[in-house]
């Protein structure tokens, strides 16, 4: 699997929509880090809700993938 993912993140949940998504998402959300996953190539675009920080966001795209195992998951290089 590669191809290009979009991880939308609010306080409630996580959601993955297939693409880069972020022209369409408008003021609520922003993108708060991006990410190739080395071995497939896959491109990841992770955009939280505005009242999340970076940290509280990458926080729960690690407890999505957690839950989920997705194949193309790239880690998190970027922590903070």
């Amino acid at each position: 699997m590669s191809g290009i993912y979009s991880l939308l993140i609010s306080p409630e949940h996580a959601e993955l929509v297939q693409g880069d998504v972020g022209a369409d998402l408008g003021q609520g959300f922003r993108l708060v880090h991006e990410q190739s996953q080395k071995r497939t190539g896959a491109r990841w675009y992770f955009y939280a809700e505005r009242s999340l920080s970076k940290p509280e966001a990458l926080h729960r795209a690690q407890q999505w993938y957690d839950s989920s195992g997705h194949p193309d998951w790239p880690g998190l290089a970027e922590r903070a």
